[in-house]
């Protein structure tokens, strides 16, 4: 199974919406709140050019944020992605 990291903070309804199709596709995330890792963030941001939540990896790659998700899941390329 794939490793997914993703930078959220707790009051982000598109964060919310990221965890839970993840989590009903059976994976563990590893979870990075910016507000208490702002440095780690940072360097994220400075790297992607996206300050947005959620910023999601999968295996190391950028996904993006839900709307990335979401498409990848419609377009049946998630599962895959993640191993499934």
């Amino acid at each position: 199974m794939a490793h997914v990291k993703m930078y959220c903070t707790d009051n982000c309804p598109f964060c919310t919406n990221a965890e839970k199709l993840l989590v009903s596709k059976g994976v563990a995330i590893e979870k990075i709140d910016t507000e208490k890792e702002p440095e780690e963030f940072a360097e994220i941001v400075a790297q992607i050019g996206q300050d947005s939540v959620p910023q999601i990896f999968i295996d190391g790659k950028h996904i993006g944020g839900f709307d990335d998700l979401s498409e990848l899941d419609m377009d049946d390329e998630l599962e895959p992605l993640l191993g499934l």
